[in-house]
């Protein structure tokens, strides 16, 4: 019985590398890196067919009723007047598209007319069409791309590969039944734990790979502008939108300068009290203090050289100084 139980054994885990290796002939990519392959495609990819562009008839044919495995992505930016509209108009046709919000982000000024919002939107298949066109109007569109990801092939791998580790699971319960020996049921169990945690693994890469393709993903972004940026402008709307975007900042400059002024003007009353108090004590400590003495008449005064006699008359004896009073 124990040779029996190791030949089962050996038996199925010959079984389980040749299912393996074999599957659809490629190896599962994993649904992150598929999520991440569509979500940087480019332009220049899409049109030559590294992702499929989504276009009128093309974008039909791609559609899950076929039985093909596709992942849908798209990103809209827009720009409006009226910010509030806009952004209702988009939420709006997410919720008759059956969508929901995934992600969010906000941020600007009401009161400069600078609002903007991101949103990631998770919007069910069916309706992805629907949903684009309604989101592209509900602004000034400014770029739009679209991409796709056929993952039909790694589905179906996944799937093979889940079949056989499914008839492995029930191969090894079946011996672990039949097992007299504990060391035999030992070996068994160890088996059946990896091929479990197997199926565990691919059977989550499955789920991911079935909400990536039940649910586009489609990211919306919202800039609010006090004047709509022409397709295609000329050199006087370029010059007239640079003056327009000058004198927005300039103002927003000033404003900012005297919400500033306001911010610090108990600060400014502060120090212009203390200011005073102390040019009042100086004032006040500088009358306090004595005047300086005036000096008293008859004081003595630094003697003053004589004059210098004329030329050729005889020198003068000098007369010896005299102190004191004169006679």
């Amino acid at each position: 019985m124990k040779r029996f139980a190791a030949i089962a054994v050996v038996a199925v885990l010959a079984a389980g590398l040749f299912t393996a290796c074999g599957g659809s002939g490629g190896t599962a990519a994993s649904p992150g890196a598929a999520y991440n392959s569509y979500d940087t495609a480019s332009p220049q990819e899409m049109a030559s067919g590294g992702a499929n562009d989504l276009g009128g008839e093309r974008a039909e044919q791609l559609q899950p009723q076929d039985g093909r495995k596709i992942i849908y992505n798209a990103s809209v930016e827009l720009e409006s007047k009226q910010f509030e509209a806009a952004r209702d108009a988009l939420l709006e046709a997410a919720a008759k598209a059956n969508g929901y919000v995934q992600e969010s982000s906000e941020g600007g000024s009401a009161e400069r007319g600078t609002r903007w919002v991101n949103y990631t939107f998770r919007i069910p298949s069916e309706h992805y069409n629907t949903f684009l066109g309604s989101a592209s109007e509900a602004g000034n569109l400014l770029s739009k791309s679209e991409s796709t990801q056929d993952v039909t092939a790694d589905y179906v791998d996944i799937e093979a590969r889940l079949g056989s580790l499914r008839t492995q699971e029930e191969r090894l319960l079946e011996l672990a039944g039949q097992a007299e020996k504990l060391e035999d049921l030992l070996a068994i169990e160890e088996q059946l734990t990896q091929v479990r945690y197997q199926i565990e693994s691919y059977t989550g890469q499955q789920r991911v790979y079935d909400s990536l393709i039940s649910y586009s993903t489609v990211e919306a972004h919202l800039s609010e502008v006090q004047a709509l940026t022409p397709t295609d402008p000329s050199f006087a709307t370029k010059v007239g939108t640079a003056f327009r975007g000058s004198w927005t900042n300039f103002v927003s400059g000033v404003q900012g300068l005297l919400i500033g002024l306001i911010y610090a003007l108990p600060a400014l009353i502060v120090l212009g009290l203390v200011a005073l108090a102390a040019a009042l004590v100086l004032r006040a400590a500088k009358k306090r203090r004595p005047p300086r003495p005036k000096p008293t008449p008859g004081a003595l005064r630094p003697p003053q050289a004589a004059a210098a006699p004329p030329e050729g008359a005889p020198a003068r004896e000098k007369e010896p100084p005299t102190y004191g009073p004169k006679q």
